[in-house]
């Protein structure tokens, strides 16, 4: 087995083998049985992972995604109806700003925020934004921060979630637009901003992290991301350090639902 070289990823996926399983990283037989052990549980995780959640397709494009209490939420802009608000000027501004958010997300990537309060709308849009992104054969991804938080509870007990987490994390680095829907909802569940646990900020942050250039200071995979909250609050939940690299710094590319009504049942 001499000769063999391993990445960085899989050496830690190594170290995490060697925790729970005892494989000793030092021995290039035990590497290469790790490297084998590795693809075979991501391939079982995935399987497992997409009978749970939803593919979008866009030719050979396929991504998983994880939705709120796994209800998949689909849209086009289309099916946006601004007369179902009083408030019909700032339906039909809303829709037409993220359609050219998209327009322009397709030509170079961007960070986008939607804000506004619960049922206005922010995730159907942002859907949309990602149907019409993915019919231009872009790979697209939608992740509820609250269903990543339990998942995030449950990983010390079982280490099937700990996979499905680290299989997550990889698309979540190299999709082309991922989107982060109620974000903030994981801090702010009565109503009170507190912080985020540690584990989910460090997740979240190397995520960022692989969606920018630092040394450029560019954008190098869209970010969506939906929010009930202000940037104050979501400074409460999260380091600033984190909100800095995910939210976007110009007002163009922010959203704002104020002045809707919430037409959930």
């Amino acid at each position: 087995m001499a000769g063999i070289t391993f990445s960085t990823a899989q050496r830690d996926a190594a170290k995490h083998l060697k925790k729970f399983y005892g494989i000793d990283v030092n021995d290039p037989e035990q590497l290469a049985e790790m490297k084998i052990n590795v693809r075979n549980y991501r391939k079982r995780v995935e399987l497992s992972f997409n009978k749970q959640n939803v593919l979008y397709k866009a030719g050979t494009y396929i991504n998983s995604s994880l939705f709120n209490g796994n209800q998949r939420i689909d849209f086009l802009f289309t099916d946006w109806k601004p007369d179902k608000q009083k408030n019909v000027v700032k339906a039909k501004e809303v829709a037409n700003r993220c359609f050219l958010l998209a327009k322009k997300m397709f030509g170079e990537p961007q960070k986008v925020l939607l804000s506004g309060k619960p049922g206005v709308g922010k995730t159907s849009l942002a859907t949309a934004m990602l149907n019409a992104l993915c019919k231009k054969n872009l790979t697209v991804m939608t992740v509820s921060t609250l269903e990543l938080a339990r998942l995030m509870s449950k990983r010390i007990e079982n280490k099937d979630v700990q996979d499905k987490l680290d299989y997550l994390q990889n698309l979540m680095e190299t999709v082309d637009v991922l989107l982060l829907d109620d974000f903030g909802t994981e801090g702010s569940m009565k109503n009170e901003s507190k912080s985020v646990r540690q584990d989910l900020q460090e997740y979240l942050f190397r995520i960022a992290n692989s969606r920018i250039d630092l040394n450029r200071n560019e954008v190098v995979n869209s970010i969506i991301i939906t929010t009930n909250c202000s940037t104050k609050d979501l400074e409460t939940m999260y380091n600033p350090k984190l909100i800095s690299r995910l939210l976007p710094h110009s007002s163009d590319n922010i959203v704002d639902f104020t002045g809707l009504e919430d037409l959930r049942v």
